[in-house]
């Protein structure tokens, strides 16, 4: 880490500085660079918070600009918090301005940024009252596309609810989205199209099917029908 923003006050009072990590330090399949506050004081001895790195170049622009002059460890903390969901937000929106979040996807992803619990519950509900995320508005679109790309419901039940969406509290599912016509020929249309060798192609099917997010049931009903058409064909 570099050192910055050191600033030195006297013993009875408060001491602080930003480490900010150095460029390139993150390493492929390793977790995202964390910035660093040091804090001494006579009653806590020397503290290390660990801060996202947004929020420790805000706090060193700010000290070095003279923004931040905290007389106290509370003082320092408090505005330390303020800084911090600040960023949060602001990287909310970034995220955001990209692809649609669900509120959950939104919690985990600012988390593994290095915000704290929180700081990351109070982002996530003031991102709910601004409209910016919206559970049922994700989970709809979310529904749509990936029927469109062949999937059955089971794996969009699974991935909602991997994403924190409860498909209990999607509107209209599954009777707005999908029958269980529909649901039969989607399945039928995509075992259709497999290349069938005459070597374990029903378990193959079945297989494909089930990884596809169709129930154990459609998936073997869709196997059979299609191999007995194969079969009246030759």
């Amino acid at each position: 880490m570099t050192r910055s923003a050191k600033r030195e006050w006297p013993k009875t009072a408060l001491d602080w500085e930003v480490h900010l990590p150095q460029r390139g330090s993150r390493g492929l399949g390793q977790a995202a660079p964390r910035g660093e506050v040091v804090v001494r004081t006579p009653k806590h001895g020397e503290e290390h918070i660990s801060v996202p790195v947004a929020v420790a170049r805000s706090l060193d622009a700010k000290a070095r600009g003279r923004e931040l002059l905290p007389s106290s460890r509370a003082e320092l903390l408090y505005s330390m918090g303020e800084v911090s969901r600040k960023c949060a937000m602001e990287r909310s929106a970034s995220l955001i301005d990209r692809r649609d979040y669900s509120e959950g996807e939104l919690s985990e992803r600012l988390l593994r940024d290095g915000y704290a619990p929180q700081t990351v519950e109070h982002t996530c509900k003031r991102a709910v009252e601004c409209g910016l995320v919206d559970n049922t508005r994700f989970a709809d679109a979310f529904i749509r596309s990936k029927l469109s790309q062949g999937w059955g419901r089971v794996r969009i039940e699974r991935e909602l609810s991997r994403r924190g969406i409860d498909i209990g509290d999607v509107p209209g599912w599954p009777e707005l989205y999908l029958t269980q016509e529909s649901e039969e020929e989607t399945a039928y249309e995509l075992a259709s199209r497999r290349r069938l060798t005459g070597k374990n192609d029903y378990e193959k099917i079945v297989r494909f099917l089930s990884t596809r997010g169709f129930p154990l049931g459609l998936a073997t009903r869709t196997a059979r029908r299609v191999l007995d058409e194969r079969q009246e064909e030759s």
